[in-house]
């Protein structure tokens, strides 16, 4: 008899153990799926309300912008805070102070078609006939506009410098890796260039802004830099946050379904398991 009571219960928990087993996996799905809607639902949100701010806040001088309360535009010249503090954009190999890169390859049917992404910037001084402000912008802080150039794979590696990139040792034609056309896609803010900036200006202290008439952070209010009219860059980060924020929506709605079912199913099991 005690023979017969294991085996039964062996035949039993099997299937369960396999039941749960078959579980988890739509758990994972539902918890992977819902985090990453809620990190594209959080994005779409902040890219709309950079389109706000662009699209309303006031543009003022400099020197109106340190006695300002509250977030204003200033609009003006970009220069280094110090001689030589500046960046080399991957692509073009410009002088800047920030850029944003994407290096993608044309493939057929499914695959993925990046190369190389990246994103930098460095502190900079926005200069007018008035005065001068320090900003010191975070890579989230950017709203650059983007030059888009598709060549072949050789012309890749003959026209950018591969020891600004990310790429894999086996990134070579022979490779089969660039058979395909690569888009190259950047953009800088560069040196003299003219540049808008939304945000808060303070004359609190800051290192390396001993010259400037007041500085700009992103603790001190959301900043938002960008090297376009302030209509195309809130243009640009307003699409671009409408479409995160319904792929987000869509994302988290069918993560918490996925999630909701496949957690009912596993409560429903683990009592019988618990029982065998």
């Amino acid at each position: 008899m005690p023979v017969d009571s294991t085996l039964a219960g062996t035949v039993l928990f099997g299937p369960l153990i396999l039941g749960v087993y078959g579980v988890l996996p739509g758990v994972a799905g539902g918890v992977i799926a819902t985090a990453i809607g809620a990190g594209a639902t959080i994005s779409g949100i902040k890219g709309i309300r950079n389109w706000w701010r662009l699209s309303t806040v006031d543009a003022v001088p400099l020197r109106e912008a340190v006695a300002a309360d509250g977030l204003v535009r200033i609009q003006g010249t970009v220069r280094p805070p110090r001689p030589g503090h500046t960046l080399v954009s991957p692509i073009r190999g410009e002088k800047c102070v920030a850029y944003e890169y994407n290096i993608t390859r044309q493939v057929q049917g499914t695959g993925d078609p990046s190369i190389d992404a990246g994103i930098g910037c460095s502190p900079f001084i926005v200069a007018d006939e008035m005065g001068e402000i320090y900003v010191d912008p975070m890579d989230e802080s950017l709203s650059l506009d983007h030059e888009i150039d598709t060549v072949t794979g050789a012309e890749l590696l003959e026209q950018v410098d591969q020891a600004r990139l990310d790429l894999e040792p086996s990134a070579h034609t022979d490779s089969g890796l660039f058979n395909s056309p690569i888009e190259l896609v950047e953009g800088t803010l560069g040196v003299g260039e003219r540049v808008h900036v939304v945000g808060e200006a303070h004359t609190a202290p800051e290192r390396g802004a001993a010259d400037a008439d007041a500085v700009m952070t992103p603790e001190e209010g959301h900043l938002i830099v960008a090297n376009d009219e302030p209509e195309s860059a809130a243009l640009r980060t307003g699409a671009r946050g409408l479409f995160l924020l319904v792929l987000g929506i869509a994302f988290s709605g069918i993560g918490l379904v996925a999630l909701g079912s496949n957690l009912g199913n596993l409560v429903e099991i683990l009592p019988v398991v618990g029982s065998v």
